[in-house]
């Protein structure tokens, strides 16, 4: 949800430059709401424009082969809403891979298309020369030679701004760039700004820390099996690799932690371990008794 709010409000930022390239005049209305119906339809913007038009654009990350149909169903709910207006549709592609929706359906007596804008096609130049510094944003979406530049570009002109905009246009920065897999270069290209910028604490960091963090720990979890039980069924290791066992594991370290008790920390690794080897062996595992102590099983030799 933030992910979607921090691209549309980028979108909105940078619209005026977005309906140059459209030929389109300027807005004068967001009309942007969520349409009554049995089934929620909600699109992505929906603005009236100063010639009365309305204009309705959906942001595609991936290629949709029902992108025809879904827009198709916006255009009678706003259609509905404002009957005598005119409405122009709008898709705007935005991802790495070579854009292959239709724009349109010719089916019997049923003619329907609108326009498709891939950002690929647009060189970053129609942005990096802007003097909004909300537009030159989007030049981390278009056609260059050279991305690391055009990044380099669009940071170095930030440099008037006060830190606090930097930092937030910097976030806006890297959840763009992760659309085109630039991300990297995002952040190592912040690490040479000469001011400090704690790239650690934006949100599309954190995810990514988080779920790096989650396969390191599923692996531990595997490899404690295997040395124990030998290999794994794959869908014993889809188990582990899911989020709930990474969740689980991150309790069992945090109660470890301020109890230095080796028959404790004993107990609440082996128990967890010995549960996932009752469904690899399907069989049943009996739990240990409630105190270790020296003469029990676990402290023979």
């Amino acid at each position: 949800m933030h992910y979607d709010t921090r691209l549309k409000l980028i979108f909105q930022e940078a619209m005026p430059g977005l309906l140059r390239l459209l030929g389109l005049p300027a807005v004068v209305e967001y009309l942007t709401v969520e349409f009554p119906k049995r089934t929620k339809v909600l699109p992505d913007l929906v603005l009236r424009l100063v010639d009365g038009r309305i204009l309705h654009i959906e942001w595609q990350s991936k290629n949709d082969a029902r992108i025809v149909r879904r827009c198709l169903e916006y255009w009678q709910v706003i259609a509905d809403l404002w009957p005598d207006v005119e409405i122009v549709q709008v898709v705007v592609y935005l991802g790495h891979e070579p854009m292959t929706m239709a724009s349109g359906v010719s089916r019997g007596k049923l003619q329907y298309s609108f326009e498709i804008m891939d950002l690929q096609e647009i060189p970053a130049d129609k942005f990096l020369s802007s003097e909004s510094d909300s537009e030159r944003i989007m030049a981390a979406l278009c056609q260059t030679a050279d991305p690391r530049a055009t990044i380099a570009a669009i940071l170095a002109s930030w440099k008037h701004l006060p830190g606090k905009e930097i930092r937030e246009r910097i976030d806006s920065l890297l959840v763009l760039s992760q659309l085109k897999k630039r991300d990297t270069i995002v952040r190592e290209e912040v690490d040479k700004m000469p001011i400090e910028i704690d790239i650690t604490e934006n949100i599309v960091y954190k995810i990514g820390n988080e779920r790096g963090l989650a396969r390191g720990e599923a692996k531990v979890i595997a490899k404690i099996l295997e040395q124990r039980f030998g290999p794994l069924p794959p869908e014993i290791r889809t188990r582990i690799a899911s989020r709930r066992w990474s969740i689980r594991w991150n309790r069992w370290t945090d109660r470890m932690t301020p109890r230095p008790d080796a028959r404790l920390v004993l107990r609440r690794l082996l128990i967890p371990v010995m549960l996932v080897a009752a469904v690899v062996h399907q069989g049943p595992v009996r739990r240990p008794s409630r105190s270790l102590s020296a003469t029990s099983t676990y402290g023979k030799r």
